[in-house]
């Protein structure tokens, strides 16, 4: 008898990659973002008798990221409620459904219910929490509801910083802008994110402190030189301060990086700053140049 025979039916299942293998190779073609080929591989795999619930189920999540990634979102949509159905105690399947059911089809409703589903099984989960809040302050405008949602993810996880960020944006929202400021200090401890910095200079020009305005949007345009919104700010922070030349500098340096078609563009608002040197005539000459609604 030969070998292949005397080895039995078992032989193919023996032969055939080991499923961690498969899915650390998964992992590498999707870090590498070949997503076609990770969809591919995990197809396979998922076709394979011998894995384990909790692979079938990371497997499933994955393959969900991959047709996102491949621009198939409402077919991660339908696999998530899959998911979901199959798997009713896995809180992250829920939350991932209500995150998808959001961002893809704007279902506030429907998110806020699979979010519950997922906090009931892990009260403390804070990406659940936090996409909970999303759908408070963005899709609903209920910024109360948004608010304790980012402060339990907090709660839960005192070094969340998307949830810092989030409730600074909600103080913005609210006109809350010195409670505002304290949230974007603490998110720039945390992250480090220039955007920070754009933001507090723009605060301190709502509350009336140009110095703060102009140290913060300096700092701004020194992280991240590219930035027609921290250029801006900075023409808007030297301008309630009383220095043209430098705000005409920083006019001519927004000028430069938007874009005519897509912006960012100066508001009514941001000219009620600038307006303490509209007449000057290194201002006045940017003017009919600027990108404006």
């Amino acid at each position: 008898m030969s070998d292949a025979r005397s080895a039995g039916p078992g032989a193919a299942v023996a032969a055939a990659e080991p499923v961690k293998s498969a899915l650390r190779r998964e992992d590498t073609l999707f870090s590498r973002r070949r997503y076609e080929e990770a969809l591919a591989l995990l197809t396979e795999v998922l076709g394979r008798a011998d894995l384990t619930k909790r692979q079938r189920f990371e497997a499933l999540r994955r393959k969900a990221e991959c047709l996102e990634n491949l621009r198939r979102p409402r077919a991660a949509v339908a696999l998530l409620r899959g998911i979901a159905r199959a798997y009713p105690d896995e809180a992250l399947g829920h939350s991932l459904l209500g995150e998808y059911l959001y961002r893809v089809h704007d279902d506030v409703r429907g998110a806020i219910r699979a979010l519950n589903r997922a906090l009931r099984l892990d009260p403390k989960d804070t990406d659940s929490l936090w996409w909970k809040g999303q759908v408070w302050e963005l899709g609903l405008a209920d910024f109360r509801r948004a608010r304790r949602c980012y402060l339990a993810a907090l709660a839960a996880d005192p070094g969340c910083a998307a949830a810092m960020d989030s409730l600074a944006s909600v103080c913005e929202a609210e006109a809350k802008w010195v409670e505002a400021v304290d949230w974007r200090k603490a998110h720039y401890r945390r992250a480090r994110a220039a955007s920070d910095l754009v933001h507090l200079a723009d605060l301190y020009l709502r509350l009336g402190n140009p110095q703060a305005a102009v140290k913060y949007a300096r700092s701004a345009v020194r992280r991240n030189p590219d930035s027609a919104t921290a250029w801006l700010n900075y023409a808007k922070a030297h301008a309630a301060g009383g220095r043209p030349g430098a705000a005409a500098a920083g006019l001519r340096r927004f000028i430069g990086i938007a874009d005519a078609k897509t912006g960012p563009f100066v508001t009514s608002r941001d000219f009620s700053f600038l307006e303490p040197v509209l007449d000057r005539p290194e201002v006045r000459a940017l003017l009919p140049r600027l990108p404006a609604q």
